[in-house]
């Protein structure tokens, strides 16, 4: 495991943007350390949350029951794994596993049919042993996921904001749900992390 990759994971900048502070300075060791020695243009939030030693995140991460893993890394999903864009870490709670899984994902303004058709996908995977991976947006994705649980499936929530914040809150109890019935939370963002709009789309 890396500690400066666990140490970038904590800054809460976009993927691409750590991508390219790493091609900048080299390494993850690189950009870490030039964030911390104000050689990039990050502000004071971006520069103290890199300074704070992996040791310490590792225990905090500890006391919240998540795990951090790197790709490549053990503990990483290998069906992610083997995509080039691939996200370099995860923050996981509970199991994400790797057994077949279908992606369904949808808008958040949508028709009672669509509501009705996504729930419909969830609940059929679900019987066939199929994990069910969407957002736990508004609309189809939530539709999908309790689809997906209520023929008893497997789940995976990967969520646009900090694993430990739920969006939107309503969602609470379908959150819980999947963790409670053996199914996975999954981010590219460590605890406390808002749900920005920007975030959303590296999910996908």
């Amino acid at each position: 495991m890396s500690d400066a990759m666990l140490r970038l994971s904590y800054t809460g900048l976009a993927p691409r943007a750590i991508d390219k502070l790493m091609a900048r300075f080299g390494s993850a060791k690189g950009a870490a350390r030039a964030i911390e020695k104000g050689k990039t243009s990050h502000d004071s939030t971006v520069r103290e949350a890199v300074s704070i030693d992996a040791s310490i995140r590792r225990s905090q991460l500890a006391e919240l029951g998540v795990s951090w893993v790197q790709k490549d890394g053990a503990g990483y999903p290998t069906r992610l794994a083997r995509f080039p864009d691939a996200p370099r870490w995860l923050f996981m709670r509970g199991d994400c596993g790797d057994r077949p899984s279908i992606g369904i994902v949808g808008t958040r303004t949508c028709t009672a049919y669509g509501l009705d058709l996504a729930a419909e996908y969830g609940a059929r995977a679900a019987r066939m042993g199929w994990t069910v991976v969407s957002g736990l947006a508004r609309g189809i994705d939530t539709a999908a996921h309790e689809g997906s649980r209520a023929a008893c499936g497997h789940c995976v929530a990967v969520l646009g904001s900090g694993i430990d914040v739920v969006y939107p809150r309503s969602n609470g109890d379908l959150h819980d749900s999947i963790l409670e019935s053996g199914g996975g939370v999954v981010s590219e963002y460590p605890p406390g992390i808002r749900p920005d709009g920007w975030r959303f789309p590296t999910r996908i």
